[in-house]
């Protein structure tokens, strides 16, 4: 799906003092997407410019579209020395490649450098226009949405909850590589600043891609967190539901929770407000969400030697009135994926009939002995490990389902 995307860089306010003669500035814009570089002209002498400039155009495909960030630079202008840089914006396209999302991003947005913090802020207006490309090999997940909430947002209804989604990728860190012949602070702390942005915006495109083989068109329960593992590399890792969500046209009229199966998890459970006319992956009618939150961590210390990951989840288990036959095509549906887990912790009452009890698995691994650090296939067999461990212990339960799943890191 080839697309254009516009840049305009409207103006700028409270730029700091560059030139110590005039205590003023002279600032000017670079505006890069990719490999395309466009710059505004010198406005002079001026704390508060106003380029006003033209549209910048760059012709690009979707796929760069979710990868890569818009990168804005602001310089001071030097006739006889290089140019100053102020600091840099980044800005996330992929907002608008939703069909029903803003055409636009404009506003005030802070001028930051990685030294010395805010330097002002800058008006910037962004637009994305998109073709139509049906083409089955694109690379690109445009349109799939993206929720860090544990429970279908309240403006939308579920029609299908596909399962669990994962993905992990793998590169350098910038802070122990020579990026220049002589390496800056600036251009070390820059050039993870975009590294971080592009690993983030490759991993939600994969993710992406995954729900759209299951046909779904969003992910809830998204959590996308950052393993910063020293000289062995910098891993960026989300897990999530896709699901199929259709938006309500008007507000739904909630009816009452229903009562879970077990008093005890009645008492304990918390009532969600409900989200009307939704159906499981078994196609039960869904009136009501009722669930309990899990507590999420994820922290990263000084990264050293020692890699130690962590999964923990409740395992669900059918239960209760339900027909025979639908119990045994749920659990057949739910044994044939490799991991049956579900991040969302709030759940309509014929999706969640019994809890059998918390289970948690943990594995310690050494970085120093990663053969091929690049290689992202090590980090998923240690995450495979804990998943498959988990899944043991919830079949060891009698139950063929974990909800409220979660994943934490802790390196040192």
């Amino acid at each position: 799906m080839p697309g254009k995307l516009k840049v305009k860089i409207v103006a700028g306010r409270h730029l700091p003092v560059m030139d110590r003669a005039s205590d003023l500035t002279d600032a000017f814009v670079e505006v890069k997407f990719a490999n395309t570089t466009f710059k505004t002209d010198v406005y002079p002498k001026s704390l508060n410019p106003q380029w006003n400039s033209e549209w910048f155009k760059f012709e690009v495909d979707d796929e760069d579209l979710q990868d890569e960030p818009l990168q804005i630079t602001v310089l001071d202008h030097d006739t006889y020395s290089a140019n100053d840089a102020i600091g840099k914006v980044y800005i996330d396209i992929d907002p608008l490649l939703y069909s029903e999302a803003a055409t636009v991003i404009s506003g005030w947005f802070p001028i930051y450098d990685t030294i010395h913090g805010i330097r002002g802020e800058i008006n910037v207006m962004v637009k994305v226009d998109l073709f139509n490309d049906l083409n089955r090999f694109r690379q690109s997940s445009c349109g799939v949405k993206f929720f860090c909430t544990t429970s279908i947002p309240k403006c939308y209804k579920a029609v299908i909850i596909h399962g669990f989604v994962e993905e992990l990728v793998v590169n350098e860190d910038p802070e122990y590589q020579w990026i220049d012949r002589i390496r800056t602070p600036r251009a070390s702390n820059e050039a993870r600043q975009r590294l971080i942005s592009l690993m983030s915006g490759e991993l939600q495109r994969k993710i992406g891609l995954k729900v759209l083989e299951m046909r779904g068109n969003a992910v809830v329960g998204y959590l996308q967190c950052f393993d910063l593992e020293g000289e062995s590399g910098l891993v960026v890792r989300a897990i999530g539901t896709a699901c199929t969500l259709d938006k309500l046209s008007n507000t739904p009229v909630f009816l009452p929770a229903c009562n879970s199966p077990s008093k005890e998890i009645k008492e304990s459970l918390p009532a969600h407000p409900p989200n009307h006319g939704c159906r499981s992956t078994h196609n039960s009618p869904i009136h009501t969400a009722t669930g309990s939150r899990l507590t999420q961590n994820f922290s990263v210390s000084v990264p050293t030697l020692i890699y130690t990951g962590m999964g923990s989840g409740s395992a669900g288990k059918e239960g209760g009135p339900l027909k025979a036959l639908l119990r045994q095509q749920t659990q057949s549906a739910l044994e044939q994926r490799e991991f049956p887990f579900f991040t969302l912790t709030a759940f309509p009452p014929a999706f969640l009939l019994h809890v059998g009890g918390v289970v948690s698995a943990r594995s310690v691994k050494l970085l120093d002995r990663i053969h091929n650090p690049d290689d992202p296939e090590t980090r998923d067999a240690w995450w495979a490990e804990v998943r498959q461990e988990i899944k043991s212990h919830a079949k060891a339960l009698g139950c063929h389902a974990v909800v409220g799943y979660s994943e934490s890191t802790s390196i040192w």
